[in-house]
């Protein structure tokens, strides 16, 4: 969202709040669901999922804040978006310990023979 903010259309302003906040909106309800579901799979799964949704939010809301703060990019020059702008760095320790309670999770469901040779 960030980034969708950043390249909204500066003279449209009223329609791209709108049409930028229902995006929101339904991104929002979709990491609701799958924070629901993936909690019910497994708890590991759905802890590991829950704490990356929390720091990604903590990072996205901070860098949509910023963006909404800026101008509109006006120029195809302003179409790169430094990591100094938006640092999506400190979410990969999240996103690797979320991925392992996932295979971890699969690697229980196997048959017991299958898990012999795993």
């Amino acid at each position: 969202m960030p980034y969708a903010i950043r390249r909204r259309h500066a003279d449209q302003a009223a329609e791209e709040r709108v049409r930028l906040s229902e995006i929101l909106r339904e991104t929002q309800a979709q990491l609701a669901y799958h924070l629901a579901w993936t909690a019910l799979e497994s708890p590991a799964v759905g802890d590991a999922y829950k704490n990356l949704v929390q720091h990604l939010r903590r990072t996205a809301g901070i860098a949509m804040h910023e963006a909404w703060e800026a101008p509109a990019i006006t120029s195809d020059t302003q179409m790169n978006i430094p990591p100094a702008v938006i640092d999506l760095s400190e979410l990969v320790q999240y996103e690797t310990a979320y991925l392992d309670a996932v295979r971890a999770h699969l690697h229980e469901l196997l048959p017991w023979w299958k898990r012999l040779r795993s």
